[in-house]
């Protein structure tokens, strides 16, 4: 067996050896060995960083008898040297200790480097080293000597470490007896580091930046810091005991790219102002999020002060320039148990034109607050001017009690695009009773934002079988926002689309509330206005001194009570070049004014209504009509109304209630100079007139052959 066991150490030997020092982990002395002679390997991985120069590769190996080796150390880095933990080694000889090392695939288990708790396990400065194919654990940073408080298992500054599949797991940047001042990064810190720096296919799980107070970084800290953190899970880690920013990784400044990294299960802290469960940013240079798993994050864990909110269940990101694609978040949630919580899946605030946030996956239960007062269950966009496009939000709550704000997105202030998002299945609150919910798919706080394209659909204000509910696709309160070629769809105010239960139930598909909005080319079908006191099937516009409403189709939308199509009171506004079509349930009513408003209608097609045009409040409102297309109704218009100029029927609508070639509304409209393009997005006029109605009919066109066109 000896023999066969010396023969294949031949073999082995046989191999290039890569190493320029060795280290194996028995009990043999460092004094006057520089660590180069494969056959005597020092003891300790310090002594064989004293004796490298820059360039070497230090080979630390677990012992082929003994099994995995624990290097109980504190490492102190200056030289830009390789430490590699991927070594196997056999001592042949034990009186004179000649060894063989060879090399193993890595598995981080077999060597582990632990501080014990006594301090940081590696400090970094001023160099580039690579470490790779370690545990390195038991690290407590509290006090150290070079950044005390910083980085429990690694610390660097003013250097470009490479770390790449390591365990790192069990580190704190501070405990409660060690903390000289708060915490920052239980695994890894990175200070003033380059974007040469790599962070890469490392497991950092079950570490916390402080364990006293307040902390940053559960996870990865970085400062002034723009390396690549790429493939890495990171797992159950904790930024603070009670406030804490970053719950997996914290970023203050600097350019890093996060990127296909499994953000899992942090926690930001778990008493108050908690910010980030799984990644927090504040930084004013460009920061890349992209292509990340992020799961099941908490910001903030325990129970907080009423006055105070948790930010950023899954991410958290203050700053002007933010690239953040394609990312999966899913099931975070900003505040578990407490009063307050804004953005279950994200929270953005302050981005420029310049950001983009694009093509991600929001869903599945992200969730602002478990308790009430809950905005933004998937996305919070907070005084941004960023590009939102074509993500995907989903089955996301705004909170679970009393009230619930924005069940997909909410948007405070600011302004930018949100373009070709799919915003759908969302809830403003998950009642039990009678809980308030505002805007299922999206709240639009005083923002002058263009609403562009989205297909928001299916979401519901409130799911409390008496809840009030305000907004089933869209709340908007104040500002000027921009609503152009969306699909708003199937969304409701109320889960008991019966009519029979709830109190109140307001704009099915959009509430429009002390603002000067502008609805233009939106197609706004289904949705329901349901409860005691309903109104509003597609849209509900109150107190609102100013709207515009053109190029929309409103068809097949209920309110139990009053206006099923349209529901206007106390306000003042235009609607011009809609289809209005079919929404019957409830009165039946296309477009109804009451209390004192003033609402002026051009160029609509209003056809299959009970009543087409309703002014319950005639001693206070003005309602006046003309080249309207009437069809159908039971009746064009009631007391109070003023009509001219009607045009005749036939509408001739197709089944997408555009026009077709037999419609008399085609060039039979005045001319608006202020309408120039359809609900299509075709000019206005193509004919000698404007057609009526949401649609301008575009014949056929027929291409002849060149020879005879040259003919």
């Amino acid at each position: 067996l000896l023999l066969a066991f010396l023969a294949g150490l031949d073999t082995i030997q046989a191999a290039p050896v890569t190493c320029d020092r060795f280290v194996l982990g028995i009990d043999s002395g460092d004094a006057g060995n520089d660590c180069s002679d494969e056959a005597h390997p020092c003891r300790t991985v310090q002594h064989a960083i004293d004796q490298a120069v820059d360039g070497d590769t230090i080979c630390v190996a677990k012992h082929s008898l003994a099994g995995p080796l624990v290097y109980p150390e504190r490492l102190v880095i200056t030289k830009s040297v390789t430490l590699d933990g991927a070594w196997d080694a056999m001592c042949i000889d034990p009186s004179d200790l000649t060894c063989s090392f060879w090399p193993i695939p890595c598995d981080p288990a077999t060597v582990t480097l632990d501080a014990e708790g006594l301090g940081r396990v590696i400090s970094i400065t001023n160099a580039n080293p690579m470490i790779q194919c370690f545990t390195i654990t038991g690290g407590d940073a509290g006090g150290a000597a070079g950044d005390p408080n910083h980085g429990g298992g690694i610390a660097a500054r003013n250097a470009a470490p490479v770390i790449v599949s390591n365990v790192i797991t069990g580190n704190y940047g501070c405990t409660t007896m060690a903390c000289t001042a708060y915490g920052r990064g239980g695994g890894i810190a990175l200070i003033d580091s380059p974007s040469t720096a790599i962070i890469s296919g490392n497991l950092i799980a079950h570490n916390v930046a402080d364990d006293a107070t307040w902390g940053q970084g559960g996870g990865i800290y970085l400062k002034n810091a723009s390396p690549q953190v790429l493939y890495n899970t990171v797992h159950t880690n904790r930024a603070g005991l009670s406030a804490g920013d970053g719950g997996g990784i914290a970023v203050f400044n600097g350019s890093p790219t996060i990127a296909d990294n499994d953000i899992l299960t942090n926690t930001a802290g778990t008493g108050v102002l908690c910010n980030g469960g799984g990644l927090f940013v504040r930084s004013n240079a460009p920061v890349t999020i992209e292509r990340n798993l992020i799961r099941r994050n908490v910001a903030l864990r325990g129970t907080n002060a009423p006055e105070f909110s948790s930010q950023g269940g899954g991410i958290y990101f203050s700053g002007p320039f933010a690239a953040i694609h394609d990312n999966e978040i899913y099931g975070n949630v900003a505040t578990l148990l407490d009063e307050r919580g804004r953005g279950g899946g994200m929270f953005l605030h302050s981005l420029s034109e310049a950001s983009e946030v694009s093509g991600n996956i929001v869903a599945n239960d992200n969730r602002a607050s478990y308790a009430a007062d809950g905005q933004g269950g998937g996305i919070y966009l907070d005084a941004c001017y960023a590009t939102v496009a074509e993500n995907q939000v989903f089955n996301n709550i705004a909170s679970s009690s009393n009230p619930g704000y924005g069940g997909g997105i909410y948007i405070n202030g600011g302004g930018g695009l949100i373009r070709s998002n799919v915003i759908t299945r969302n809830l403003a609150v998950l009642g039990a009773m009678s809980d308030w919910g505002w805007g299922g798919g999206m709240m639009i706080l005083d923002s002058t934002a263009l609403v562009q394209d989205n297909w928001i659909a299916q979401n519901a204000s409130t799911s409390a079988p008496n809840g009030d509910g305000v907004g089933g696709g869209v709340y908007v309160l104040y500002g000027l926002p921009h609503l152009l070629g969306n699909h708003i769809l199937s969304n409701t105010t109320n889960s008991n689309t019966a009519g029979t239960g709830g109190y109140i139930g307001l704009g099915g598909g959009l509430y429009l509330e002390e603002a000067r909005p502008w609805l233009d080319g939106n197609s706004i079908q289904g949705n329901h206005a349901t409860g005691v006191t309903a109104r509003g099937g597609a849209v509900r516009i109150a107190f609102c001194p100013a709207f515009t409403l053109t190029n929309n189709i409103v068809a097949r939308n209920s309110a139990s009570t009053t206006g099923s199509g349209i529901a206007i009171a106390l306000s003042t506004g235009r609607v011009d070049h809609n289809t209005i079509a079919a929404n019957l349930d409830g009165d039946g009513v296309g477009v109804h004014v009451n209390y004192t408003s003033t609402v002026i209608l051009h160029n609509n097609i209003i056809i299959s209504q009970t009543v087409g045009i309703t002014n319950t409040a005639p001693a206070g409102s003005v309602v006046s009509a003309t080249h309207t297309l009437f069809e159908a109704n039971g009746q064009n218009y009631g007391p109070g109304v003023t009509s001219a100029n009607e045009v005749p029927g036939p509408a001739a609508l197709l089944p997408d209630y555009r026009l077709s070639d037999g419609s008399n509304a085609i060039n039979h409209a005045v001319p608006l100079a202020w309408v120039t393009r359809d609900i299509d997005g075709d000019p206005r006029p193509i004919g000698p007139a404007p057609d009526v109605g949401a649609d301008e009919y575009v014949r056929a066109r027929i291409y002849l052959p060149l020879v005879l066109r040259n003919a």
